[in-house]
């Protein structure tokens, strides 16, 4: 996962960017989780800029079948897997406006967005529009609040269409209960 800072000033001009790596050691819940991830960098010695970078996975489920030593493999190359010219925050921020789930194109980039994310670990939860919509908001949205300003806006327009995801809906259950609540005790 990254960060694609875009500045305060203007809001389509991306500044910088943070790269995240995935867990060494990842907690495991129920259907949500992720083999262990590493990443080699490759950056330029001179001026220390990222250049590149390989990450690296450990199947779980292999390695807990297997009767001899895991090995650790190569899961993918950032500017071969997403197709970038460089790491740079402009590349970074267009890398997340593909994220958004407008057409079956950035539907299926999404899906190997999300398999990249999860580290090949072959979860079966169902992201639909509303879940990639997050992801898109936690990867361009550095300030919690602005975060649930971009989470909140697809919520609306969702609702607005009438197409709301279960998650949304909850959402919205939610908040008319503690309106309802706040009614019926004045």
């Amino acid at each position: 996962m990254y960060l694609a800072l875009i500045s305060k000033y203007s809001l389509k001009q991306p500044v910088s960017w943070a790269l995240l790596a995935p867990s060494l050691t990842p907690h495991r819940d129920f259907g949500s989780s992720s083999n262990p991830g590493l990443r080699l960098y490759k950056f330029d010695s001179d001026t220390g800029k990222v250049l590149d970078y390989t990450q690296f996975y450990l199947d779980l489920a292999a390695a807990n079948r297997a009767d001899k030593a895991s090995e650790w493999v190569t899961e993918y190359n950032l500017t071969q897997y997403y197709g970038l010219r460089d790491v740079s925050a402009e590349s970074l921020h267009n890398l997340a406006e593909k994220l958004r789930f407008n057409s079956p194109q950035e539907t299926t980039f999404f899906a190997k967005y999300l398999r990249a994310y999860n580290v090949k670990y072959d979860a079966a939860d169902n992201c639909d529009g509303a879940c990639a919509h997050q992801h898109f908001c936690a990867i361009t949205c550095l300030e919690h609040i602005s975060y649930r300003h971009c989470v909140e806006a697809a919520a609306s327009a969702l609702a607005a269409s009438g197409k709301s995801s279960p998650l949304v809906a909850s959402l919205i259950n939610i908040v008319l209960t503690i309106i309802t609540i706040i009614i019926v005790a004045k």
